[in-house]
């Protein structure tokens, strides 16, 4: 049976690829028109590839503040391959808030010879694939990916979406765990002491309780491997209690 989100976003993906039948859509995006294809919820979910994303911005409004910095690992047959990662700065065209360049370190100087977010965006598609995409909160990245590329070609991005801090609260955190002691050592430059979120855990929280270190916190590269680490736990986790399918992955996580 094919599982209600899924099936809305293969409807979805149906009617969109109808809409530009006769329109010229380059290749890039053309080609992530057929994200969904490959996609069986009945395989196992190991047997997929995942793209786990990480975003740095100007500020945290995401209908104004824009992409500074896009990195991403592949993961596959529960391996991220660390030979492979997408690592790069955007030019915004922009200002930048003082509060965001207090989190990621990133000044604008940085960014003056940085390429825009469109020419970076194809860059991206080309690594992206019709991949998976993974991001902590998955909402947060979505929303500015998405924004670009419905500015760039006029549609969301239609590869699968798969929010890992939902994943964690439903499969390897379901209890509310005491906090930890500090443990200097897990967290990485950049990364302060982990606490306790009122309604959510946070990437460093959840770091910490699996003993993961977070190399460069707040900078993209370093988080989406951090957050590409926790996928790990949690994909042997489903698989070990017998739910390893995809199907399974989608309930657990999908926005």
């Amino acid at each position: 049976m094919i599982l209600p989100t899924l099936m809305a976003a293969r409807l979805a993906n149906r009617l969109l690829r109808l809409r530009l039948a006769h329109r010229d859509v380059p290749p890039l995006a053309a080609a992530n028109l057929h994200a969904l294809a490959h996609l069986d919820e009945n395989q196992p979910a190991a047997a997929f590839t995942y793209t786990v994303v990480d975003l740095e911005t100007t500020g945290l409004d995401i209908k104004q503040s824009r992409i500074v910095s896009i990195g991403a690992f592949k993961l596959s047959d529960q391996r991220i391959h660390l030979g492979h990662y997408f690592d790069q700065l955007v030019n915004p065209g922009g200002e930048m808030a003082v509060a965001a360049i207090k989190v990621h370190g990133i000044v604008p100087a940085m960014l003056a010879s940085a390429p825009s977010g469109p020419a970076v965006l194809d860059d991206f598609l080309h690594f992206l694939g019709n991949d998976i995409l993974v991001a902590h909160p998955a909402w947060f990245d979505s929303a500015f990916l998405n924004r670009l590329m419905q500015a760039c070609y006029g549609f969301r991005l239609q590869n699968l979406v798969i929010d890992s801090r939902q994943l964690c609260e439903r499969t390897i955190l379901t209890k509310r765990l005491p906090a930890l002691p500090r443990k200097p050592g897990l967290l990485g430059h950049g990364a302060a002491a982990p606490e306790r979120h009122p309604s959510s855990l946070t990437l460093e929280e959840i770091a910490h309780q699996l003993g993961i270190r977070i190399y460069r916190r707040h900078s993209a590269v370093g988080d989406a491997l951090a957050t590409a680490m926790i996928v790990q736990h949690c994909l042997s986790h489903l698989a070990q209690n017998g739910r390893g399918r995809l199907g399974d992955l989608i309930r657990a996580s999908t926005l």
